[in-house]
Protein backbone atom coordinates (compact mmCIF):
# COMPACT_ATOMS: atom_id res chain seq x y z
CA UNK A 1 0.00 0.00 0.00
CA UNK A 2 1.47 3.53 -1.13
CA UNK A 3 1.48 6.24 1.26
CA UNK A 4 -1.48 8.02 0.20
CA UNK A 5 -3.29 4.90 -0.23
CA UNK A 6 -2.80 4.80 3.45
CA UNK A 7 -3.45 8.11 4.24
CA UNK A 8 -6.81 7.34 2.70
CA UNK A 9 -7.57 4.37 4.63
CA UNK A 10 -6.21 5.42 7.73
CA UNK A 11 -8.80 9.10 7.57
CA UNK A 12 -11.93 6.64 6.91
CA UNK A 13 -10.87 4.08 9.91
CA UNK A 14 -11.49 6.92 11.60
CA UNK A 15 -13.39 8.60 10.73
CA UNK A 16 -16.23 9.74 13.45
CA UNK A 17 -13.64 9.53 16.43
CA UNK A 18 -14.16 12.44 19.11
CA UNK A 19 -17.28 14.27 17.39
CA UNK A 20 -18.19 17.47 19.54
CA UNK A 21 -21.63 18.90 19.04
CA UNK A 22 -21.73 22.48 19.21
CA UNK A 23 -23.74 25.16 17.39
CA UNK A 24 -21.68 26.92 15.83
CA UNK A 25 -20.25 24.81 12.53
CA UNK A 26 -16.78 25.82 11.32
CA UNK A 27 -16.58 26.19 7.60
CA UNK A 28 -13.45 24.30 6.06
CA UNK A 29 -11.34 24.54 3.41
CA UNK A 30 -9.03 21.69 1.87
CA UNK A 31 -6.76 21.85 -0.34
CA UNK A 32 -4.16 18.72 -1.47
CA UNK A 33 -3.24 17.94 -4.79
CA UNK A 34 -4.17 13.98 -4.29
CA UNK A 35 -7.96 13.42 -4.53
CA UNK A 36 -7.74 10.40 -2.26
CA UNK A 37 -5.98 12.68 0.56
CA UNK A 38 -9.09 15.18 0.16
CA UNK A 39 -11.40 12.35 0.16
CA UNK A 40 -10.23 10.81 3.22
CA UNK A 41 -10.78 13.98 5.23
CA UNK A 42 -13.90 14.93 3.80
CA UNK A 43 -14.69 11.62 5.36
CA UNK A 44 -13.40 12.37 8.22
CA UNK A 45 -14.66 15.99 8.67
CA UNK A 46 -17.98 15.03 7.42
CA UNK A 47 -18.80 12.72 10.50
CA UNK A 48 -18.38 15.91 12.92
CA UNK A 49 -21.78 17.77 13.27
CA UNK A 50 -19.87 21.29 14.21
CA UNK A 51 -18.13 21.04 10.70
CA UNK A 52 -19.00 22.35 7.38
CA UNK A 53 -16.48 21.85 3.98
CA UNK A 54 -16.93 24.57 2.02
CA UNK A 55 -14.88 24.06 -0.75
CA UNK A 56 -11.68 21.74 -2.05
CA UNK A 57 -8.78 23.02 -4.38
CA UNK A 58 -5.77 20.85 -5.90
CA UNK A 59 -3.01 23.68 -6.44
CA UNK A 60 -1.76 26.74 -4.87
CA UNK A 61 -3.89 29.01 -7.04
CA UNK A 62 -7.07 27.33 -6.12
CA UNK A 63 -5.60 27.57 -2.45
CA UNK A 64 -5.91 31.41 -2.54
CA UNK A 65 -9.14 31.98 -5.24
CA UNK A 66 -11.26 29.55 -2.71
CA UNK A 67 -10.08 31.30 0.47
CA UNK A 68 -11.12 34.89 -0.97
CA UNK A 69 -14.62 33.41 -2.20
CA UNK A 70 -15.76 30.54 -0.05
CA UNK A 71 -15.31 32.73 3.34
CA UNK A 72 -13.70 29.74 4.88
CA UNK A 73 -13.04 30.13 8.95
CA UNK A 74 -10.36 27.39 8.08
CA UNK A 75 -8.03 26.10 5.27
CA UNK A 76 -5.97 23.16 5.95
CA UNK A 77 -3.49 23.55 3.65
CA UNK A 78 -0.82 20.90 1.58
CA UNK A 79 2.49 21.72 1.47
CA UNK A 80 3.64 20.41 -1.46
CA UNK A 81 1.56 21.62 -4.41
CA UNK A 82 2.10 21.28 -8.13
CA UNK A 83 2.13 24.89 -9.39
CA UNK A 84 3.84 26.56 -6.01
CA UNK A 85 4.92 25.56 -2.09
CA UNK A 86 2.47 25.86 0.85
CA UNK A 87 4.77 28.48 2.33
CA UNK A 88 3.69 30.80 -0.65
CA UNK A 89 0.29 30.43 -0.82
CA UNK A 90 0.14 31.14 3.12
CA UNK A 91 2.55 34.22 2.86
CA UNK A 92 -0.33 35.42 0.36
CA UNK A 93 -3.21 34.62 2.34
CA UNK A 94 -1.25 35.78 5.36
CA UNK A 95 -1.31 39.19 3.60
CA UNK A 96 -4.61 39.72 2.13
CA UNK A 97 -6.36 37.55 4.84
CA UNK A 98 -4.98 37.73 8.07
CA UNK A 99 -8.13 36.77 9.96
CA UNK A 100 -8.10 33.23 8.20
CA UNK A 101 -6.68 30.38 9.75
CA UNK A 102 -4.62 27.95 8.15
CA UNK A 103 -3.14 24.37 9.38
CA UNK A 104 -0.48 22.86 7.44
CA UNK A 105 -1.11 19.17 6.51
CA UNK A 106 1.66 17.59 4.99
CA UNK A 107 3.33 14.40 4.09
CA UNK A 108 6.68 16.49 5.26
CA UNK A 109 8.07 16.88 8.89
CA UNK A 110 11.17 18.57 7.88
CA UNK A 111 11.77 21.50 10.36
CA UNK A 112 11.86 24.17 7.62
CA UNK A 113 8.70 23.00 6.26
CA UNK A 114 7.07 23.68 9.77
CA UNK A 115 8.98 27.08 10.64
CA UNK A 116 8.80 28.19 7.59
CA UNK A 117 4.37 27.76 7.84
CA UNK A 118 4.92 29.26 10.83
CA UNK A 119 6.97 32.03 9.80
CA UNK A 120 4.26 33.06 6.94
CA UNK A 121 1.53 33.07 9.74
CA UNK A 122 0.20 29.24 9.84
CA UNK A 123 -1.89 28.33 13.02
CA UNK A 124 -0.84 24.87 12.99
CA UNK A 125 0.91 22.23 11.99
CA UNK A 126 0.26 18.21 11.07
CA UNK A 127 1.63 15.34 9.57
CA UNK A 128 -0.76 13.31 7.49
CA UNK A 129 -0.20 9.68 9.62
CA UNK A 130 -1.24 11.75 12.55
CA UNK A 131 -4.31 13.74 10.95
CA UNK A 132 -6.83 10.90 11.22
CA UNK A 133 -6.40 10.69 15.48
CA UNK A 134 -6.05 14.61 15.85
CA UNK A 135 -7.16 16.62 12.68
CA UNK A 136 -10.63 17.26 14.41
CA UNK A 137 -8.82 18.40 17.70
CA UNK A 138 -6.22 20.45 16.29
CA UNK A 139 -9.13 22.26 13.70
CA UNK A 140 -11.49 22.92 17.27
CA UNK A 141 -8.21 23.99 19.39
CA UNK A 142 -7.35 26.51 16.40
CA UNK A 143 -10.82 28.20 15.96
CA UNK A 144 -13.10 27.62 19.33
CA UNK A 145 -10.08 28.53 21.33
CA UNK A 146 -7.37 30.49 19.46
CA UNK A 147 -4.63 28.61 19.95
CA UNK A 148 -1.92 27.37 17.42
CA UNK A 149 -2.01 23.80 17.61
CA UNK A 150 1.37 21.29 16.02
CA UNK A 151 1.12 17.59 16.23
CA UNK A 152 3.35 15.67 18.27
CA UNK A 153 6.12 15.41 15.54
CA UNK A 154 5.80 18.66 14.40
CA UNK A 155 6.58 19.66 18.04
CA UNK A 156 9.43 17.37 18.03
CA UNK A 157 10.96 17.69 14.45
CA UNK A 158 10.61 21.68 14.91
CA UNK A 159 12.01 22.32 18.48
CA UNK A 160 8.89 24.28 19.60
CA UNK A 161 7.79 24.41 23.27
CA UNK A 162 6.78 20.90 24.30
CA UNK A 163 3.66 19.64 25.84
CA UNK A 164 5.87 17.33 28.12
CA UNK A 165 6.95 21.09 29.90
CA UNK A 166 3.30 19.97 31.68
CA UNK A 167 3.46 19.13 35.29
CA UNK A 168 1.80 16.02 36.29
CA UNK A 169 1.21 14.10 39.32
CA UNK A 170 1.85 10.62 40.49
CA UNK A 171 -1.61 9.88 40.26
CA UNK A 172 -2.31 11.23 36.61
CA UNK A 173 0.94 9.36 35.52
CA UNK A 174 -0.06 5.97 37.00
CA UNK A 175 -3.73 7.20 35.01
CA UNK A 176 -2.00 7.56 32.18
CA UNK A 177 -0.02 4.45 32.22
CA UNK A 178 -3.37 2.49 32.31
CA UNK A 179 -4.68 4.17 29.77
CA UNK A 180 -2.15 3.47 27.11
CA UNK A 181 -2.53 -0.66 28.15
CA UNK A 182 -6.36 0.30 26.25
CA UNK A 183 -7.85 -0.38 29.76
CA UNK A 184 -11.17 1.26 30.02
CA UNK A 185 -12.33 3.11 32.87
CA UNK A 186 -13.63 0.34 35.64
CA UNK A 187 -10.63 -2.24 35.15
CA UNK A 188 -8.16 1.45 35.50
CA UNK A 189 -10.80 1.92 38.99
CA UNK A 190 -10.13 -1.45 40.10
CA UNK A 191 -6.23 -1.75 39.27
CA UNK A 192 -5.59 1.66 41.08
CA UNK A 193 -7.91 0.79 44.11
CA UNK A 194 -10.40 4.38 43.02
CA UNK A 195 -13.86 4.51 42.43
CA UNK A 196 -15.01 4.92 38.31
CA UNK A 197 -16.29 8.30 38.99
CA UNK A 198 -12.75 9.46 40.34
CA UNK A 199 -11.33 7.60 37.29
CA UNK A 200 -13.58 9.41 34.87
CA UNK A 201 -12.93 12.82 36.85
CA UNK A 202 -9.10 12.40 36.11
CA UNK A 203 -9.35 11.55 32.50
CA UNK A 204 -11.57 14.59 31.85
CA UNK A 205 -8.83 16.93 33.60
CA UNK A 206 -6.45 15.43 31.13
CA UNK A 207 -7.90 15.63 28.53
CA UNK A 208 -8.68 19.63 29.49
CA UNK A 209 -4.84 19.81 30.42
CA UNK A 210 -3.88 18.82 27.41
CA UNK A 211 -6.41 20.67 24.70
CA UNK A 212 -7.80 17.30 23.54
CA UNK A 213 -11.24 16.04 22.78
CA UNK A 214 -11.40 12.39 22.63
CA UNK A 215 -9.36 9.87 24.81
CA UNK A 216 -7.89 8.13 21.66
CA UNK A 217 -6.45 11.52 21.20
CA UNK A 218 -5.26 11.06 24.90
CA UNK A 219 -4.09 7.90 24.57
CA UNK A 220 -1.32 9.19 22.01
CA UNK A 221 -0.04 12.09 24.14
CA UNK A 222 0.18 9.70 27.19
CA UNK A 223 2.36 7.18 25.02
CA UNK A 224 4.78 10.32 23.85
CA UNK A 225 5.13 11.81 27.03
CA UNK A 226 5.46 8.71 29.37
CA UNK A 227 8.10 6.95 26.91
CA UNK A 228 10.24 10.21 27.42
CA UNK A 229 9.97 10.30 30.87
CA UNK A 230 10.85 6.60 30.92
CA UNK A 231 7.29 5.90 32.36
CA UNK A 232 6.47 3.28 30.28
Amino acid sequence: MNLHSAIETNFEEDAGRGALKTEKQIKVLIVDDHSGVRRGIKNLLQSAKDIIIVGEGGNGAEAIELAATKNPDILLLDIELPDQRGDAVMRHIHNTQPNLKVLAVSSYSDRDYILGMLENGASGYITKDEAPVMLLDAIRSIINKGKSWFSPRAIKNSGLPSIEEQTLTKREVDILQQLILDRPADQIATFLNMSVEQVEKYLKLLMRKFETESLLSLKHIASRILSRRGSV
